[in-house]
């Protein structure tokens, strides 16, 4: 029986280690969660940067939860629902034929739906086995929690730079704030009111604090271009969906009326996360696809072009291709830039962190 008990709280301090290091993960891409929750169209994009950092937050209270023996029933059940709640999203999502990662571990360790799907079921039969055995009278002492602390984070740098060749400074910052939070956890005075609630918010407050919705600050709507040069290139539009491929003397083809050009480098990848962006916002709210143009410059790699829309999950709509030096000069060097040009007039330029959904909604919607 001591064998289950100590098997069974080791196993209860790995599941909460595991939590902090998936949502550490999402922390360093989550520009790349909180797309994938866009992408599904179930939430607008505002409220898709909240539901993202909520999720790694409370990842990061369960696991501080876990790993310190506090609360035991009430965390351990809230960590299987927690699960429970992820197997239903993980399978709707396979259901409709989505098999990219689902961001478990954010784009350190890819998992596909079906993947994630059996790793939370293992993990719901050891959170169980962990509820019934779990001694109650056993807390770890301080020392114990910083040491638990310390292998997480070198776990999660090694993943880090395995997988990037480079360290987030930011996520460094994380792991500090929850190594303070599982050091006060493991105190005697843990269970004042007071100290409780400053243990729950202080993993939302530094989440939303390091990584802060795009909303909050990126709210203009004049990113810089070169407009002149960009006009100097439209001329009235070729059939609706079309691939233009321009050389010499690059044109840009639009509709008369209200249109969306987006400036994207094949291989950019903060372009397909653009991609996706309008893409995913142009099917929510049913507006017209022929008025949208991609515009990249020419590689000599053609199958990159192809490679930009899978990975960015972006509808094909009407593309062209123009010269570098171009494509460049109206950009500025700086991309993507996505234009929303009403008669041959631009009204407002977004890079990726501004693009706004109401605006593009309001403006395709009222033709």
């Amino acid at each position: 029986m001591k064998a289950l008990r100590v098997s069974a709280s080791v196993l209860k301090i790995l599941v909460g280690m595991m939590f902090i290091i998936s949502a550490v993960s999402k922390f360093i891409t989550i520009d790349s969660f909180e797309m994938y929750i866009f992408s599904f169209g179930l939430f607008p994009l505002g409220i898709s940067f909240y539901v993202a950092r909520f999720v790694l937050a409370f990842e990061l209270i369960l696991g501080a939860s876990l790993i310190s023996h506090r609360n035991h029933r009430f965390a351990v059940l809230m960590s299987l629902l927690f699960l429970l709640c992820f197997v239903v999203f993980l399978t709707y999502a396979h259901l409709v034929g989505r098999t990219d990662s689902c961001h478990c571990f954010g784009e350190m360790l890819p998992f596909d739906p079906v993947q994630s799907i059996l790793k939370n079921a293992v993990l719901v039969i050891l959170l169980l086995f962990v509820y019934k055995f779990t001694p109650a009278d056993w807390f770890p002492r301080w020392w114990l929690v910083v040491l638990i602390y310390l292998a997480t984070a070198v776990l999660t740098f090694f993943c880090m730079v395995h997988s990037f060749h480079a360290l987030d400074m930011l996520a460094l910052v994380m792991m500090l704030v929850m190594l303070g939070v599982g050091i006060l956890a493991s105190l005697p005075f843990y269970g004042k009111w007071y100290v409780t609630t400053v243990l729950i918010l202080a993993p939302i407050v530094t989440t939303f604090i390091l990584t802060p919705p795009d909303s909050w600050f990126y709210t203009n709507t004049d990113e810089r271009f070169d407009e002149e040069l960009f006009l100097q290139q439209l001329e009235p539009a070729a059939d609706a969906g079309d691939t233009l491929a321009v050389s010499a003397t690059p044109a840009i083809p639009l509709q008369d009326g209200r249109n969306i050009v987006a400036f994207f480098s094949p291989k950019c990848g903060i372009c397909q996360l653009a991609a996706e962006k309008i893409s995913t916002i142009m099917v929510r709210n049913d507006l017209d696809s022929t008025r949208i143009t991609y515009v990249f410059p020419q590689v000599s790699d053609t199958a990159s072009y192809a490679r930009f829309y899978e990975a960015s999950r972006s509808s094909h709509y009407r593309e062209i291709r123009i010269d570098k030096e171009t494509f460049i000069k109206i950009t500025r060097a700086s991309f993507p830039i996505v234009l929303l040009v009403d008669n041959g007039e631009v009204t407002a330029s977004f890079a990726y962190r501004n693009i706004n959904e109401k605006l593009v909604t309001d403006f395709l919607g009222n033709k």
